[in-house]
């Protein structure tokens, strides 16, 4: 059997990482390969007594310890680093720790990593909300376009993609000996798995998403709202300081629409984007954000909808937003 490696990169959600992990140990146990099956949790700073709840009910887990300057890219390469270099891995995965997964995973993750195809392709999985099971919140892109219902997978397991979220991937060894780790220098946080899977697909890797690999998540509305275009999440808050959050937001690298992150993920594959760009996209979605308070109505429901239906919105959440903005 091959050796396998789970990384979990976290930073102060103890009973998130608590609860991932006690569901991956209850899965391993009295399975024949727990021994090839590894656990590595970087922990990137943690305040809140997560390495001390990991020492002392999960002695199991390989335990990484950082400053806090990781960040999510950060994180899954120094355990990348080390599934290879001190435990001899010949496929890691990355998994998330605010996912409560499938009771098989652990299984398929296995049968997966023993079949033929893995040893050429990145294959990675679904993450459903638990409310609505029909809305994919995590998977993948095809075409430019997020996977985003379970339609995808009526008469196929398994379906060809551009490439996947890092909620759940199975990595061979092969392709990161082939194209390097992921880019922590241009993705701190958002956007790492984006252009490492990319880039394995540029380099001749297939990219798979597959329904085998599934965990369920719980997401809100503010959750959904704050991936939402910039200009979309300027048009539904009423609060001035939160606006104002907004435009900070394009400098923070904190939220997921800075501008660097952003930019970088249209320039994937530029090694190098001259600061002009940066100054000019900082400029142009100011701008934009600042317009939408002098678009028609009926623009703005238009673009909403259309937003909506791509993401195949649960009609709750919609109409929650809409509500929203009605008050206005």
């Amino acid at each position: 059997m091959p050796v396998i490696s789970t990384i979990i990169p976290v930073r102060n959600r103890k009973n998130y990482t608590q609860n991932i992990l006690t569901q991956i140990y209850s899965q391993l146990s009295n399975k024949d390969y727990h021994k090839k099956f590894n656990v590595i949790v970087v922990d990137d700073g943690s305040t809140d007594g997560t390495k001390e709840l990991i020492r002392s009910q999960f002695s199991e887990v390989n335990l990484l310890e950082a400053d806090g300057s990781l960040w999510w890219t950060g994180a899954i390469c120094q355990g990348m680093n080390y599934a290879i270099e001190v435990l001899n891995s010949d496929y890691i995965v990355w998994l998330n720790d605010d996912i409560s997964i499938s009771e098989d995973l652990i299984d398929n993750i296995k049968q997966i990593c023993d079949s033929h195809l893995s040893k050429e392709a990145i294959i990675g999985g679904i993450v459903r909300d638990r409310t609505y099971p029909d809305w994919v919140v995590f998977s993948g892109m095809l075409r430019k376009k997020l996977i985003r219902s379970m339609d995808y997978f009526a008469s196929e397991k398994e379906i060809f993609v551009d490439t996947l979220n890092g909620n759940i991937a199975i990595i061979p060894r092969t392709a990161v000996e082939k194209i390097g780790l992921p880019d922590a220098r241009r993705f701190r946080h958002y956007g790492g798995d984006f252009e490492f899977v990319s880039r394995a697909k540029k380099s001749g890797f297939k990219v798979i998403l597959s329904s085998r690999l599934q965990a369920t998540t719980d997401c809100q509305i503010a959750d959904f709202v704050r991936y939402m275009p910039p200009w979309m999440q300027w048009h539904i808050e009423n609060n001035i300081f939160k606006k104002i959050k907004i435009l900070q937001g394009f400098t923070n690298l904190k939220c997921h629409h800075n501008i660097w992150h952003m930019l970088n993920i249209i320039y994937w594959d530029f090694e190098h984007i001259p600061s002009w760009k940066y100054i000019n996209f900082y400029v142009r979605q100011v701008i934009k954000v600042i317009a939408c308070n002098f678009w028609q109505r009926s623009r703005v429901e238009r673009e909403l909808q259309d937003y909506f239906k791509e993401q195949n919105a649960p009609q709750p959440i919609i109409d929650a937003i809409m509500s929203e903005i009605s008050r206005k």
